[in-house]
């Protein structure tokens, strides 16, 4: 293959949250929230520090970002399960801490709220009985009214906390808190509902907005190299490139989007004939993947794109407690049949805007 340029039509952005974990007490709210989520964070231009998601009884969101981290509202939107973003604030945090050494979490943070009231939360596991970690596919696009992308996160190395040889403590302006206990035992042993990912992938595909398509270098072997990505270009008879696969570059589990046909190069698409294919996301591991249809048609010099996912997260047969999680988590794997995506691309420039929708999916209507 001789080197070329071609265009990519779709963004798949990485996100550098790299641990995670969500401490629940929806038994016991406050008056504000019943659950938080807390984020390491590190990684240009953002920075290294911590993020607090406070899971609001209205269901929306409130972030909580250390003075030490620069994230845009823009950024934090396309992180943010529930029904979405409520209110951001920057805060000084007086403690924060994530670590997992020898299978023991010890996790922490302290920092004052919206309405000054001080927070306090650790863990810290002492308990030496082995335990097994999953890889789990939190249903985080599950309540989003109005999505920005097609959020995608992998929960690597993710467990519950043990009840026996834990010390947890969670007070909200001096008032104790309760954790709630996670419903069944995991490995004989039982667990409050405290999950944590130690290796976290958290990316979004083809965000939504206005922007002009990158334009990439392909060499002998098809290969074009973005900031994070990395891509997999074939050509025609003609000579033009058509995108096979896109690969995000995360350090230890890169996740793959391929099409089959190849996704067609703006050239085709100019020829008025329309083109239909199947595109197919696949994390690392043993996370199971991702089918969606893609077709293309040209209407008045513009690539009018429409994405669909027709199925279910299709997962490999797992163990009895993937099942008995999956049964407290309504939609965990149907949810992503009610996202649908709209891209138009101005051939003569390539400036493309993107939008997602909620639909019914078996009606195909707005959800």
């Amino acid at each position: 293959m001789k080197k070329g340029k071609a265009y990519v039509p779709f963004r798949f952005k990485l996100s550098p949250i790299k641990k995670m974990a969500m401490i629940h007490f929806h038994k016991n709210p406050d008056s504000e929230y019943e659950a938080f989520e807390l984020h390491y964070i590190s990684g240009e231009p953002w920075g290294e520090g911590f993020r607090v998601l406070a899971w609001r009884t209205d269901g929306y969101r409130d972030s909580y970002v250390q003075d030490t981290l620069t994230i845009s509202e823009d950024e934090e939107i396309l992180s943010i399960g529930g029904k979405g973003l409520k209110e951001r604030y920057t805060v000084e945090f007086d403690e924060g801490y994530f670590e997992h050494a020898n299978g023991q979490l010890d996790a922490g943070f302290v920092f004052n709220d919206k309405l000054g009231r001080r927070i306090v939360l650790y863990v810290d596991e002492r308990v030496d009985k082995d335990t097994k970690p999953l890889t789990w596919l939190p249903s985080v696009g599950n309540h989003i009214q109005e999505p920005h992308s097609m959020p995608l996160f992998f929960l690597y190395n993710f467990d519950f906390a043990r009840k026996r040889d834990t010390e947890i403590f969670l007070s909200i302006d001096g008032q104790v808190v309760e954790v709630d206990p996670f419903a069944f035992p995991k490995d004989f042993q039982a667990r409050y509902y405290v999950e944590f990912s130690t290796d976290s992938v958290v990316t979004n595909f083809n965000e939504a907005g206005r922007y002009t398509l990158e334009q990439v270098q392909i060499d002998e072997d098809g290969i074009a190299r973005g900031e994070h990505n990395t891509y997999l270009y074939e050509t025609t008879k003609n000579d033009l490139y058509k995108l096979k696969r896109i690969t995000v570059d995360h350090e230890t589990n890169p996740v793959e989007v391929t099409f089959d046909p190849a996704f067609p190069n703006h050239q085709e698409v100019k020829e008025g004939r329309p083109i239909y294919g199947e595109f197919k996301i696949v994390p690392s591991g043993e996370a199971g993947f991702l089918k969606g249809k893609y077709n293309v048609v040209h209407q008045q010099g513009k690539a009018v794109i429409n994405l669909s996912f027709p199925e279910n997260w299709n997962t490999p047969k797992g163990a009895n407690i993937e099942r008995v999680i999956n049964s407290m988590t309504p939609n965990i794997k149907s949810w992503y049949r009610t996202y649908q995506c709209t891209q138009v691309v101005k051939l003569e420039n390539m400036d493309t805007t993107v939008q997602w929708k909620r639909i019914d999916p078996d009606r195909r209507t707005l959800y």
